[in-house]
C-alpha cells in the first residue's frame, strides 16, 4: 500500500480544506509521521507515500535512483491532488518533495506550499552514509531479527539512492517554500539551511526548533502549528 490515507475518515461529500502529502525519511515509512497527525487540522486530508519494497510491501520493486523514487511518488499522488494542496518531506523525503514539486510545476499543477525538513539544499552533498546510519531512527525496537535486518537494509538502500542524486538545473520554485530544521541536527546543520534560498522565488521562510535530526517529533504541536500557516488557507 504505497499511498496511505492518514487523516481520520470523513463524510464522502466533505471537501478537505487542504490535501497534505507527506514524504518520509530514509528507511522509514509514512507511519513515522504518526506523532504529527493529532496536531494537524482535522479539516485536512493527509496522505503518506511509502517507497516500494518495505514493511508490508516487501515484494515491491525498490527504487534504485532518486529519479525512480520521484516517478513512483508522482504516480501515486497525481490523481489525488485537488487544489489546494501542500507537500512536506523530512530528510530524504525533503529532496524527493522538492523534485516532485518541480515536476508538478512543470505540468502546471504545482502545490500551494512546500515544506522541507531536516535536509540540506539539493546541491549540497549529503552527510556520509556511516554518519547517517548512526543518527537514523530505525523502527527496530521489539522486532524479530529478520524484520530488524529488513529495516536496516531499507535505510542503506535509501542512502544509496540519495548518494547518486544530483539536481538538474532549473528555475526557482513558484510555490512558497518553508524550511524546517533542528538547532543541533548533525545531518542538516542549521547554519547551512539558508542555502535553500536559491530554490525559492518567493523568499523562503526558515523555522528552527531545539533538537537533532528528528526534532519535529519532539515538537509535534508547534511544528504542525507552523505547517497550518499554509498561505493558501
Amino acid at each position: 500500500m504505497p499511498l496511505r490515507e492518514l487523516s481520520p475518515p470523513r463524510e464522502p461529500a466533505a471537501r478537505p480544506a487542504l490535501t497534505l502529502v507527506l514524504l518520509h525519511h530514509a528507511g522509514g515509512s509514512s507511519r513515522g509521521f504518526g506523532p504529527l497527525l493529532p496536531h494537524l487540522p482535522r479539516a485536512w486530508r493527509v496522505l503518506g507515500v511509502d517507497l516500494p519494497g518495505r514493511f508490508l510491501d516487501r515484494d515491491g520493486a525498490r527504487c534504485r535512483t532518486a529519479e525512480e523514487a520521484v516517478a513512483h511518488v508522482h504516480r501515486e499522488v497525481r490523481d489525488e491532488l485537488a487544489a489546494p494542496y501542500a507537500v512536506f518531506g523530512h530528510s530524504m523525503g525533503a529532496l524527493l518533495a522538492y523534485e516532485l514539486v518541480r515536476r508538478l510545476e512543470d505540468e502546471g499543477t504545482g502545490p500551494d506550499w512546500l515544506g522541507v525538513s531536516g535536509s540540506l539544499a539539493p546541491h549540497l552533498r549529503p552527510a556520509r552514509r556511516d554518519r547517517v546510519l548512526r543518527h537514523a531512527r530505525l523502527p527496530t525496537a521489539g522486532l524479530p531479527d529478520a524484520l530488524a535486518h529488513r529495516a536496516a537494509r531499507a535505510v542503506r538502500e535509501d542512502l544509496r539512492l540519495i548518494d547518486g542524486y544530483t539536481p538538474a538545473p532549473g528555475p526557482p520554485l513558484r510555490a512558497p517554500l518553508a524550511v524546517f530544521g533542528g538547532t543541533d541536527d548533525p545531518l542538516a546543520p542549521a547554519a547551512l539551511l539558508d542555502d535553500w534560498t536559491a530554490y525559492a522565488r518567493p523568499p523562503a521562510s526558515y523555522h528552527l526548533w531545539p533538537g537533532g535530526h528528528f526534532f519535529l517529533f519532539d515538537h509535534a504541536e508547534s511544528v504542525c502549528a507552523r505547517m497550518a500557516e499554509v498561505p493558501a488557507l
